[in-house]
């Protein structure tokens, strides 16, 4: 019985409605389906598919191909079908191809979907073209769980010989490329037989210059392009007149192709140097030559191989460039940056120097050096000083320090050259062994530390330089027979302060290279060893004469003080004697030493400063007390007050005591009991005793509360200056006390007091 669509249409709604009920209430553990359409229906599923109980997929075939089984170097489409059951082309089924070998895909994951018509097709090349092997392709195909995998598809790969054509450049025939230009290049790739392949890499080189890419792959018409630039890696420009570039493949296939340049010619030149250019003459001890740069460009790039003449503008007249003595204009080459380097050679006189380079091709353009000079000599006699941050230093504790600064110049006043060495020797403690100058100065630090000398040890700084000359004939160099101001030779470190050479003091010898010459006279600052004491039996001393020439060891010998951190005071004294008067103050001069040779001050920043202590308290009063006389008067005896005693009690004995009577000072001596008397006029009604309880005070009115950094150690002592004192004191009485405290800084820190009685 056959069975109506309006019935089968009811059932397939009451289902459904049955479901979705089931689905909202939960029901059915929700594995319920719908019933299968009848006869297929066309009706497709939740996931817009069509069901199916199987797929079809037909087999490989290959498009873009001259023969059905090989696949060119320039590749091809593989294609296939896939279908339901009933013949129906399925759209959106994953189709996964893969080969054995030989070839790569289009897509990455070598997979694709089907169109609306259940076609699926992928582009398969060749993965090396000199390939002729044989492989096979599969497709497989997946579609509602269902899979199915076409016939493997066997093919061949044809290697390809390949073919350059066409390669050319945009430089008319007969003509050439301006230097530094630029032109395209271009080519066509072929097969044998005139097939353009796409997708072939082409590489370009040349003899001379760049190209904007140096690899290109051609595009869908076989053609590659890149630019050529007649301009080096570098930037520079090339010297070639003629450049070959060449064109290859991966095969080996190449092609060339030629370009004519034109000459360079530099249109501009430069001063290229950069800082300033401080040369040191000829004689000072530091480099004998120097560098400047020109450079030469055509059309903004760097031009070789033009020349460029160097001149002198102005400079000191033994200067010289390009070649040692030359003072003449010099013809030099730029090289292949277009660089043009010119030595510099400096002679003995200082000055600003000027070159001026011109091309060659071209007088009118030119350029000129900057910031050039001969201004570095060597180191001179006079020209060498030597200061402290202290140098007075705590003999008595490890590592007190003090900085050594070295100054030096040459002979008009300019520093000497950076890396200048000066050396010292020390009598004790520890001190740098040397330093190396930057603009002329350079610092060495003294510690103290065994061994410690006996309060003071000498230090000498010393450097290679010249002696101090009077230049007779203006030329700005030592000839020799011109008068040395001082001349000097070997030296010694006079640690006993003599003046002479002695048994164990250091000696530097400096052998004499010229003729002999007197030696100046031996100073402390500046030791000439005029004779030497050798430790032979018997002693003996040798004569180390000076000679006339300008170099010599420089020398500078200075005294560092090394104190204890207790003072010691000239004369020692522990009493004053007190006030005579208490208005009047009284002093007592003294030194204060940092040792007891008395030869140095306390070390550098000890504080000095004074207090009192009051060990007195009187209080004296003034009374007055009516003399009386009796008199008889109209028959009667009356008093009468005809003077009055001013009575003091109280005061200090065996003292004087000033009272103000009616505007007038009246001393009243008193006796040991610190009372006394005196009779005042009768008309007296008020009196004032003056200072009635005075207060001893002290204070310092000369000498250095703070010890300075540096005091003056010449003459084998300490200056009197540096270590005088004058203690002012007033309105002290016996038993009063004057406290003298004295704090010698770290490492030292050390605190002293010591007590003045008065009596």
């Amino acid at each position: 019985m056959a069975i109506s669509t309006n019935l089968i249409k009811s059932f397939q709604l009451s289902a459904l409605t049955t479901a979705l009920a089931l689905a909202g209430c939960g029901g059915g553990g929700g594995n319920d389906t719908l019933p299968p359409p009848v006869n297929g229906g066309g009706t497709t599923d939740s996931a817009g598919s069509t069901p199916t109980s199987a797929i079809n997929i037909s087999a490989i075939s290959l498009e873009g191909v001259n023969s059905a089984s090989f696949i060119p170097s320039t590749g091809a489409t593989a294609k296939v079908k896939v279908t339901d059951a009933a013949g129906k082309g399925i759209s959106g089924a994953i189709v996964a191809f893969s080969a054995s070998g030989g070839v790569s895909f289009s897509t990455t994951n070598s997979s694709v979907l089907t169109d609306t018509e259940g076609n699926a097709s992928i582009f398969v090349k060749p993965i090396d073209i000199n390939d002729n092997g044989t492989y096979t392709l599969t497709a497989t195909s997946t579609y509602n769980s269902i899979t199915a995998t076409s016939k493997p598809y066997a093919f061949s790969l044809q290697k390809t010989n390949l073919k350059i054509t066409q390669l050319k450049t945009e430089v008319p025939t007969n003509t050439t490329l301006e230097v530094g230009g630029s032109t395209n290049v271009s080519l066509v790739v072929t097969d044998e037989n005139g097939v353009l392949q796409p997708n072939t890499t082409v590489n370009f080189t040349n003899n001379c210059g760049t190209f904007t890419e140096d690899s290109v792959m051609t595009n869908s018409e076989g053609v590659a392009t890149t630019t050529y630039s007649a301009i080096k890696a570098d930037g520079s420009l090339c010297t070639d007149t003629s450049v070959i570039i060449t064109a290859s493949t991966t095969t080996g296939v190449s092609a060339n192709t030629s370009i004519n340049l034109t000459p360079i010619v530099g249109n501009s030149i430069a001063y290229t140097t950069t800082g300033a250019v401080n040369l040191g003459a000829s004689n000072s001890g530091s480099s004998t030559s120097g560098q400047i740069e020109f450079t030469v460009y055509s059309n903004g790039k760097p031009a070789a191989n033009q020349d460029v003449i160097i001149t002198k503008t102005y400079a000191p007249l033994d200067f010289s460039f390009v070649k040692l003595g030359n003072q003449s204009a010099q013809t030099v080459k730029s090289d292949s940056k277009g660089k043009v380097n010119v030595t510099l050679y400096p002679g003995a006189l200082p000055g600003p120097v000027e070159l001026k380079a011109t091309l060659a091709t071209n007088s009118t353009i030119t350029a000129l050096s900057k910031d050039v000079a001969v201004a570095t000599g060597r180191a001179t006699q006079n020209g060498m000083s030597v200061s402290l941050t202290k140098n007075t230093l705590a003999v008595g504790v490890d590592g007190d320090t003090t900085e050594v600064t070295v100054r030096l110049v040459d002979r008009v006043g300019n520093a000497v050259p950076n890396g200048t060495v000066v050396s010292f020797v020390s009598e004790g403690g520890k001190i740098t062994p040397n330093c190396s100058t930057v603009d002329g100065a350079c610092s060495a630090t003294f510690s103290t530390q065994n061994p410690r000398s006996d309060g003071r040890l000498s230090v000498v700084a010393y450097v290679e330089g010249d002696k101090s000359y009077i230049d007779s004939n203006g030329n700005n160099k030592f000839d020799i027979g011109e008068p040395l101001s001082h001349n000097i030779g070997s030296f010694y470190r006079d640690d006993n302060e003599n003046g002479t050479h002695d048994l164990g003091e250091y000696v530097y010898i400096r052998p004499i290279t010229g003729s002999p010459l007197a030696c100046g006279t031996s100073s402390f600052g500046q030791p000439n060893l005029v004779t030497q004491i050798l430790s032979v039996n018997p002693l003996s001393t040798v004569t180390h004469q000076c000679d006339n020439q300008l170099e010599a060891v420089l020398r500078y010998q200075f005294v560092l003080g090394l104190a204890g951190n207790v003072p010691v005071f000239v004369p020692p004294f522990t009493t004053l004697s007190p006030n005579t008067d208490k208005d009047t103050a009284m002093t007592k001069s003294f030194k204060m030493y940092g040792n007891g040779a008395q030869t140095v001050s306390m070390p550098a920043g000890t504080t000095i400063s004074v207090a009192t202590k009051d060990n007195t308290n009187y209080s004296p009063t003034a009374t007055l007390v009516d003399i009386k006389r009796t008199e008889v008067i109209n028959g009667q005896p009356t008093e009468t007050v005809v003077s009055k005693r001013l009575d003091i009690a109280n005061a200090e004995p065996n003292t004087t005591v000033k009272v103000n009577v009616g505007g007038s000072i009246v001393p009243i001596t008193v006796n040991s009991d610190g009372i006394g008397s005196v009779t005042v006029a009768a008309s007296t009604d008020s009196v004032t005793v003056i200072d009635a309880n005075l207060s001893c005070s002290a204070e310092f009115i000369s000498g250095n509360l703070t010890v300075p950094a540096l005091v003056d150690l010449s003459n084998k002592t300490v200056n009197d200056a540096d270590v005088s004192y004058t203690l002012s004191y007033k309105n002290c009485r016996p038993s009063d006390e004057i406290r003298i405290t004295t704090v010698a800084p770290a490492p030292s820190a050390n605190t002293v007091t010591k007590t003045i009685y008065v009596k």
